[in-house]
């Protein structure tokens, strides 16, 4: 498997995730995948509030993006 297939099964994964802790919509699921395509994960976080998404949805992933920067902080000691 390439690199950019592995890549893109790791967003796919990522993506279902999300969906399944915020409950997400199809359409919001593949418009999230598209972002993590083009900028990465990190990045999508990073620039979340220039994503085009309904006020619920950021606010669900600006509460994850909070955690991921708490546990990251602590090196990964929560």
């Amino acid at each position: 498997m390439n690199l950019e297939k592995l890549r893109d099964t790791e967003y796919i994964k990522c993506v279902e995730l999300l969906a399944e802790l915020i409950d997400l919509d199809a359409d919001t699921k593949e418009k999230i995948h598209k972002c993590f395509q083009s900028m990465g994960i990190k990045n999508f976080f990073l620039h979340l509030e220039s994503v085009d998404l309904s006020p619920e949805t950021y606010e669900k992933l600006k509460s994850i993006k909070f955690i991921i920067e708490t546990v990251d902080e602590k090196g990964g000691r929560a």
